[in-house]
C-alpha cells in the first residue's frame, strides 16, 4: 500500500509550512509543492490555501484529511498486527506446557485440539511432570506454563490464573456419625478420628496439603495406603474403615461415608502458572481464555475431576 501522497499532506497540514513538512520528510520543498500540485490536478479541487501565516485546509482538503488519517490509521494496526505474528512465527513456534501425567489425556481431548485449529504455527508442547511439580518446571524454565492443581499453601513469585476451587471434605465412616450423635462436635470428630487410619490421596503432589490441612486440624494421621485415582478413594472410603481427605466434588450421593467440610476451610485450586519471560502474545491470551472457558461451571464446563480422571 503505496500512502506516500497521504502522509505528504498530513505533514502539510500539521507543520502548516510546505518548506517545514519538506524538512520532516526528507524531501526538497520543490518536490513536495510538485506532489500537491499534481494531487489536486487528479482531484481537481484545492486542498489547501496559500496566505502569510502559512497554509490552511479548504474544505476539499479537510475532507480528503479525514479519509487519509482512516486509511494510515488501518495501515499502522495492519502493520503492527504482521509484525506481531512474524515475531511470533520467528521468535517461538513451541509453547511448552507443564503438566501432571493424569491431566495429559484431558489436556490432549479439550485444550490441543482447538488451539491447533486457532494457531497452526504455534505447537503445543507438555512437558510431563513426574519427580517434579509442574510449578517447579516453569520456575526452572524447563517449561512456559503450567497446568495444576494448587493447594494454596505454597506461594511462588509465579503470576498464576485460577480457573476452578474445590473445597476439600473429611470423608469418615457412618458409623462414627452415629456414635457422636447430633448435632455433630467438630471437635469430638476430630479425636475420635485419632484411633482410625487415613487413606492418603492419588496425587503425590497434593498428598503434602492434605497432611498440611488434617495438622491444622488438630490430626496426625496414621497412613494406611495411598490410593492409585479419586475413584479408587471413594471405594476405599466407602469400605467404612478408615477416613480420608476428599475434594467436594468428588463426592456423590451414593456414597455411603459421611463428610464434612474441613476446618479451617481448604480448598484446591486447578490454575494455570505462567513463566516470568512469558510475554503476553495474542495467542497466550487465547490460549488462557480457552482453558477459563473450557472450566466455566456456570456455562456446562468441565470440573477437576474431569481434567484427573475423565480425560
Amino acid at each position: 500500500m503505496d500512502t506516500k501522497q497521504l502522509e505528504y499532506i498530513l505533514a502539510i497540514e500539521e507543520e502548516k509550512s510546505i518548506t517545514k513538512a519538506a524538512e520532516r520528510l526528507y524531501i526538497t520543498p520543490s518536490a513536495l509543492s510538485q506532489q500537491l500540485k499534481n494531487l489536486e490536478l487528479e482531484l481537481n479541487a484545492p486542498l489547501f490555501l496559500r496566505g502569510r501565516s502559512g497554509v490552511t485546509l479548504t474544505p476539499e482538503g479537510n475532507l480528503y484529511l479525514s479519509g487519509a488519517k482512516a486509511m494510515l490509521a488501518v495501515k499502522k494496526e495492519a502493520m503492527e498486527k504482521i509484525r506481531t505474528l512474524a515475531a511470533v512465527q520467528e521468535q517461538k513456534t513451541v509453547l511448552s506446557i507443564a503438566l501432571n501425567r493424569n491431566f495429559f489425556t484431558f489436556f490432549q481431548s479439550y485444550i490441543l485440539p482447538e488451539f491447533e485449529r486457532a494457531f497452526p504455527y504455534l505447537k503445543l508442547s507438555p512437558v510431563l511432570v513426574t519427580n517434579s511439580s509442574a510449578k517447579d518446571e516453569v520456575l526452572q524454565g524447563r517449561a512456559d506454563m503450567g497446568f495444576i492443581i494448587a493447594s494454596g499453601i505454597t506461594a511462588t513469585s509465579l503470576e498464576s490464573i485460577p480457573l476452578q476451587e474445590e473445597p476439600l471434605h473429611l470423608a469418615f465412616p457412618r458409623a462414627l456419625l452415629e456414635e457422636l450423635g447430633s448435632p455433630l462436635s467438630y471437635e469430638k470428630l476430630i479425636q475420635a478420628l485419632g484411633d482410625l487410619d487415613y487413606i492418603s490421596a492419588p496425587l503425590a503432589s497434593i498428598r503434602n496439603a492434605d497432611l498440611h490441612y488434617l495438622h491444622c486440624a488438630g490430626l496426625d494421621p496414621e497412613i494406611l495406603c495411598y490410593t492409585t485415582s479419586y475413584a479408587h478413594l471413594r471405594k476405599l472410603l466407602n469400605r467404612q474403615f478408615a477416613y480420608g481427605v476428599i475434594p467436594e466434588g468428588f463426592i456423590q450421593k451414593t456414597d455411603t461415608f459421611s463428610h464434612v467440610p474441613i476446618k479451617p476451610a481448604a480448598h484446591y485450586v486447578l490454575e494455570i502458572v505462567l513463566g516470568s519471560t512469558l510475554s503476553m502474545t495474542p495467542e497466550i491470551r487465547e490460549l488462557i481464555l480457552l482453558f477459563l472457558r473450557i472450566f466455566d461451571r456456570d456455562s456446562g464446563g468441565k470440573g477437576i475431576l474431569d481434567a484427573l480422571e475423565h480425560g
